[in-house]
């Protein structure tokens, strides 16, 4: 018994971060899809990316589609790729400008989901995925 709950324990935190991560990428794509991507698509066009009505919903599909993959752990470590590109993105375009602090619109928080992404890229998903 001792060792089944070793076991439990010691894959419970790598779950449920991986299911917390994905799905703070979930949550904001489906925002931008629910507050309507015309106001996205404009937003990104202002910034000068190229080919904004496609840019917009591709950030959407990685978002939310890669998030999926992280909460449910299929092909998790894949995910992250495309999550990490978008947060880079994010930085460069939009954050990176703006200093560290969070509450100065900094990239404080980009950083921290590319940190987590990162160690669920290095880690993997964990044992309770659905796919490694």
């Amino acid at each position: 018994m001792g060792s089944k709950l070793t076991a439990i324990c010691s894959e419970l935190p790598r779950t449920v971060f991986r299911v917390v991560v994905g799905s703070v990428f979930v949550y904001h794509g489906t925002l931008k899809v629910l507050n309507g991507i015309d106001g996205f698509t404009k937003y990104i066009g202002a910034l000068g990316i190229p080919y904004p009505l496609v840019a917009s919903y591709l950030v959407v599909g990685v978002e939310i589609l890669c998030g999926l993959a992280l909460i449910l752990g299929i092909f998790a470590r894949w995910a992250t790729l495309p999550l990490i590109t978008t947060m880079i993105v994010a930085v460069v375009k939009v954050t990176g400008k703006n200093g560290f602090n969070v509450f100065d619109k900094g990239y404080e928080y980009n950083l921290v989901l590319i940190a987590c992404l990162v160690l669920i890229l290095s880690q993997g998903p964990g044992r309770w995925s659905i796919r490694n």
